[in-house]
């Protein structure tokens, strides 16, 4: 199949989505689907194969493609927002990490990487933030600063500067702050997907 859902309103996309799948899991049948569409991708696919230029990046799971893509291009490419890609450097001993002038807590696979710089990818969902004021461990969190704010219903994607790098961080609904305010960024060590920042690729035990 090549696209067969791409001339479709956004409704009816969704509809129909959910009527293939079923048509595709009654019939038992393998079926290649074609698509630019990633969240197609991630909902369709008992396997997903990602490709450039000709070539297949990866292929796995929809979740482990998600969850752990195999280099900075997966990253970037799956995901509404995009996975946000920071650089950092990891500490001699290759437990902390040091993000522009803080440092949090390194993933244990970094454990043989001291001294590396490295590209630290983490979802827009898998970061916590609060306002200063609301944070009492802010020696363990990344100041950054709120430059753009989205409702979305559901959430509120924030758009936040460390540095001179902008982040994008899904916020529950209900997270109240101003463009311009400070706000406190804490990574968890098990969400970080650490990307080699030569080569791009991940970077494991």
């Amino acid at each position: 199949m090549d696209e067969p859902l791409s001339n479709l309103d956004a409704l009816l996309r969704l509809e129909f989505r959910t009527e293939l799948k079923k048509i595709v899991q009654d019939l038992g049948t393998t079926t290649v689907y074609v698509t630019h569409d990633q969240s197609e991708a991630l909902s369709l696919g008992d396997r997903v194969a990602v490709m450039r230029k000709g070539r297949i990046v990866q292929l796995c799971d929809p979740l482990a493609v998600y969850d752990t893509p195999a280099d900075r291009f997966v990253g970037g490419f799956l995901g509404s927002p995009p996975m946000n890609l920071l650089p950092a450097k990891v500490g001699p001993a290759g437990d902390v990490l040091h993000v522009a002038d803080a440092a949090v807590a390194a993933p244990a696979q970094l454990a043989g990487y001291g001294g590396r710089d490295v590209l630290l990818g983490v979802r827009a969902e898998n970061i916590g933030i609060a306002t200063a004021a609301g944070d009492p461990a802010g020696d363990a969190t990344v100041p950054a600063r709120l430059e753009v704010l989205e409702p979305t219903g559901s959430a509120v994607l924030l758009t936040v500067s460390v540095g001179d790098q902008e982040l994008k961080v899904s916020a529950p609904a209900t997270f109240r702050a101003r463009p311009g305010d400070t706000v406190r960024l804490r990574f968890t060590p098990e969400t970080l997907r650490p990307y080699d920042a030569d080569t791009h690729l991940l970077l494991e035990n």
